[in-house]
């Protein structure tokens, strides 16, 4: 069904603090570039694997922990698996043996699951210097991840979320003396800092570029400043996960008569658990709250896993969005506000799925908010686009500003 329209303005709200322009560059030695794959809804970092090193290019993960890579002749593209796929075991002088099974589940069903091994051999990521006997996966690519482009993950979680710790067929499940450091804590312990952080900048939909730094971050890269949200712990005072308190939304602009609209969407007490996930391509929200978000966009019901919406949306006329989060300083709020622009994906966007087109034969466009009323809420890239944040382990919180996006474009690099 589509929701009831309302007339949208041509009233252009002020977006100048928003969108501030600057340089993108790398400055910081352990900075590495973030590769923008809008088409197949996710973003990479290159990894290099082994003795001689063998490349890959991973989904940059928040939301998981392990790094694992496929197994040649994987179920999911066999028997026309490419050669340069995989990883093999048989190829590398380096690689050592754990014996430990690896089975790892992903999306919002545990049926997803990646079975294979566990292994120990040297890693490098974009020119850092290699790290040796890092524990990693290979494992059966399924069928699902192979159609959406994925080709591995490069997971930047906690202990708590490792295959050996939490897979419900793992010999080892809840036991913590079996887990091993994350891939990003020990480079994060080998900066300038040796602090057990890191700061993702995914730039504007747009960009081809963003960037990840461990153990640090960057000033030039968000406006304002860093402000610290408290991370929901576990009861024994551990980081589980990289989950905060969404204290409240605010819808801003693209309202009737030419002035501009500002209408809460959450309750003024309002206070429910998110995981800041760039693994995930959409926010996932309560249905209460993705019904304000969606009313008067002509949205349609959930199609390829989204709804749709008119592309002509896709303007800063349309509004904006506020997600606020409750800081340890009483008093101050992190804020970040995201343009329905950045929300709604271009026409034709993601290739993984069929187009979709309104009664007239006009092409409907892919729209990044998604109903869920499980136990699961994520904010996934189309939040984190316009967020700066500091996943720190060290002080328990993760540190949010608005970001600022890069003037350069889509094939630039570093």
């Amino acid at each position: 069904m589509l929701f009831s329209a309302f007339r949208l303005s041509a009233y252009l709200f002020s977006t100048c603090a928003l969108l501030t322009k600057t340089t993108f560059a790398a400055h910081h030695t352990y900075e590495v570039p973030l590769y923008n794959d809008l088409a197949y809804q996710r973003y990479n970092i290159t990894i290099a694997l082994g003795t001689p090193p063998q490349p890959f290019s991973l989904l940059f993960d928040t939301g998981s922990t392990d790094i694992w890579v496929p197994q040649p002749n994987s179920s999911g593209c066999a028997p026309t698996c490419p050669p340069s796929f995989s990883f093999d075991v048989t190829a590398s002088s380096t690689l050592t043996r754990t014996h430990v099974p690896f089975d790892a589940r992903y999306g919002l069903t545990p049926d997803l699951a990646v079975i294979g091994e566990y292994y120990n051999d040297s890693l490098s990521i974009a020119g850092l210097p290699p790290i040796a006997n890092m524990q990693f996966a290979v494992g059966n690519l399924p069928r699902l991840l192979w159609v959406q482009g994925n080709r591995g993950i490069f997971g930047l979680g906690t202990r708590f979320s490792e295959s050996v710790y939490a897979s419900p067929t793992s010999p080892y499940r809840g036991d913590l003396s079996k887990t091993y450091t994350p891939l990003w804590e020990r480079i994060a312990f080998a900066s300038r800092k040796g602090e057990r952080q890191f700061s993702v900048w995914l730039n504007a939909q747009g960009k081809g570029k963003g960037s990840v730094q461990f153990g640090g971050e960057d000033r030039g890269k968000y406006q304002g400043e860093l402000a610290g949200v408290p991370i929901n712990l576990a009861i024994e005072g551990a980081v589980r996960g990289w989950n905060v308190n969404l204290t409240g939304v605010v819808r801003v602009g693209g309202g009737e008569y030419g002035k501009e609209m500002r209408k809460r969407l959450t309750e003024e007490s309002h206070s429910v658990g998110f995981t800041l996930d760039t693994g995930s391509p959409n926010m996932y929200v309560p249905t209460s709250l993705y019904e304000g978000i969606v009313e008067g966009l002509n949205a349609t019901e959930i199609i390829n896993g989204a709804p749709y919406v008119p592309c002509s949306l896709r303007s800063s006329a349309t509004g904006s969005l506020d997600f606020e989060f409750a800081t340890r300083m009483r008093g101050q709020e992190a804020r970040v506000r995201v343009l329905y622009s950045e929300i709604i994906y271009p026409p034709g966007f993601p290739v993984t799925v069929p187009p979709v087109k309104d009664w007239n034969g006009e092409k409907m466009c892919y729209f990044g908010v998604v109903p869920n009323d499980g136990p699961v809420r994520l904010l996934g890239a189309t939040f984190l686009r316009s967020a700066y944040v500091v996943f720190d382990a060290d002080e328990k919180e993760l540190r949010i500003a608005q970001a600022k996006w890069s003037d350069l474009g889509e094939g630039s690099e570093l």
